[in-house]
């Protein structure tokens, strides 16, 4: 309905509701009037020259005492003297004081009015809020008091749980719960978790981005070793805390300089199998207790399917390590072999493992979520048939399944052209893992390290990067680039096997 503005001296109580209401100032009303610019209209009749109140007299008086009121916002009805008391119980029953003006008011109440949050965290006592014997400075009886004051019905604790919110709400409203609440969508006790839920999001949040700075900022070693990976006991001594490695794959490719073993190229499957354990039983012995090691493995279907996933996963079990997941990666530009009766193939399959008993650090790489932003959604129902609620934030754990093309050629011709290798695998895995499942100033290992791409994305997260390959040609690549990528030679090694 349309408003008008009426000077205060032209405005009366009506007589008719002086009979059933006395009023005075309210404090609070006088406050709020003066601190929000958003006035509930008085609702007036007119009856000559005289606009006569039937609604919002306590704003009425209160606009006097503040002193700086000239008029009010008023809404004039055309109605009866016999119709005022309806209509006024009306306009009541439709009245209803936003929340947010509520929690401002409570917040003059106890006098806990400021700008710096922190400080006003440690007034209202958030951090120990389940504590019953814990109320901050502002104390358990000033909320009763502000409760019984304000007119709510419900207890302090719940009144610290609406304020805490409110107070979050002052430097991020972006989730709305304080409408939620004043609508009716959020209990006040829903609102609170929703908030606490926010907050953890963005603590993690901040803890990646803390860590993305602090690889940026750290300083960190290289060593490469010409030797093969069978025996690793000489780098005991560095307890990697990640591993990554990307054997080679049975019957598809003949590596140069492999030495006596010619790995990938067994006769049998049970051959290459038992070569695999000694690699990967060898980077056990000399990793952290708390060590993740990740490894790219290929199917054959030279002369039909082979299995070897399968068993290869069968045998990375019985070397007593655990099996955290496995994630199939795609190739999107893939050009394998055509399989004789079957589709094209472009799957391969990456173990993640970790040390018997390990506890992991895990920080997984994001990704952006549809929506863009944080916002509250809608769950399934509980079983007493109320809605739940949870926090989206605006990113999401990318999936098991990775998706990437064939390793470009330009990851590392960049750092000399004339350097080739048959078989690299993308930074982009590299960095999925590394990121996930490390943190700056850790020591990471590559096993089979060829072009160094491992290598690469170990520094570049902020850890020590130790390569090893038993190609003197891949070593001394490995080498060049590493001192490129950390702009100087640090701490390089190029040891030869005995």
């Amino acid at each position: 309905m349309e408003t008008t503005k009426v000077k205060l001296s032209e405005l009366r109580i009506h007589p008719l509701v002086l009979k059933i209401k006395k009023y005075q100032p309210n404090p609070f009303i006088t406050f709020s009037m003066k601190h929000f610019p958003k006035k509930t209209a008085v609702i007036v009749v007119l009856r000559d020259g005289i606009y006569y109140i039937i609604d919002g007299g306590h704003r009425y008086y209160s606009a006097i005492e503040a002193g700086n009121f000239e008029s009010l916002d008023c809404i004039v009805l055309d109605i009866t003297d016999s119709e005022i008391l309806d209509t006024r119980i009306t306009y009541n029953l439709k009245t209803k004081v936003h929340m947010s003006e509520k929690c401002f008011n409570i917040e003059h109440i106890l006098g806990l009015i400021g700008t710096n949050q922190g400080k006003r965290n440690d007034l209202l006592g958030m951090d120990k809020l389940n504590d019953e014997n814990e109320f901050g400075t502002a104390g358990k009886n000033r909320f009763e008091i502000a409760c019984m004051q304000s007119g709510l019905n419900f207890s302090s604790r719940t009144l610290r749980k609406l304020m805490g919110v409110y107070d979050y709400e002052k430097t991020d409203n972006s989730l709305g719960l304080i409408e939620g609440i004043d609508d009716g969508t959020y209990k006040i006790d829903t609102a609170y978790k929703l908030m606490l839920s926010s907050i953890e999001k963005d603590d993690k949040k901040a803890v990646k981005q803390k860590i993305k700075i602090e690889a940026l900022n750290k300083d960190v070693w290289f060593k490469v070793f010409e030797q093969s990976s069978v025996d690793l006991s000489n780098l005991k001594k560095y307890r990697p805390q990640f591993g990554m490695l990307s054997p080679t794959y049975w019957t598809m490719k003949e590596y140069r300089n492999q030495g006596e073993m010619k790995y990938g190229q067994e006769d049998t499957l049970k051959e290459y199998l038992d070569n695999s354990r000694k690699f990967i039983e060898a980077l056990i012995d000399i990793m952290d207790e708390n060590g993740v090691f990740v490894i790219v493995i290929g199917e054959s279907y030279a002369g039909g399917y082979k299995s070897i996933i399968t068993q290869y996963e069968m045998m990375i079990l019985e070397t007593g390590v655990e099996i955290i997941g496995k994630c199939p990666w795609i190739k999107s530009n893939s050009t394998p072999v055509m399989v004789k009766d079957f589709f094209r193939t472009v799957d391969e399959t990456i173990f993640v493992c970790k040390m018997k008993g390990a506890k992991v650090n895990f920080n997984p790489l994001m990704k952006t979520t549809k929506e863009g932003k944080k916002m509250v959604k809608k769950s399934h129902k509980a079983k007493d048939g109320t809605n739940r609620f949870f926090i989206q934030s605006d990113e999401t754990i990318v999936s098991n399944v990775i998706v990437t093309p064939v390793v470009n050629d330009s990851e590392y011709k960049k750092y000399d052209p004339d350097f080739t290798h048959d078989a690299p695998a993308p930074m982009a895995v590299y960095q999925q893992f590394v990121e996930s499942y490390t943190l700056p100033g850790m020591t990471c290992i590559d096993i089979h390290c060829g072009t160094g791409q491992g290598l690469e994305v170990f520094a570049r997260n902020g850890c020590n990067a130790i390569g090893v390959d038993i190609d003197p040609v891949s070593v001394e690549f490995c080498n060049k680039r590493m001192n490129m990528v950390l702009g100087e030679r640090t701490e390089s090694e190029l040891q030869q096997a005995a």
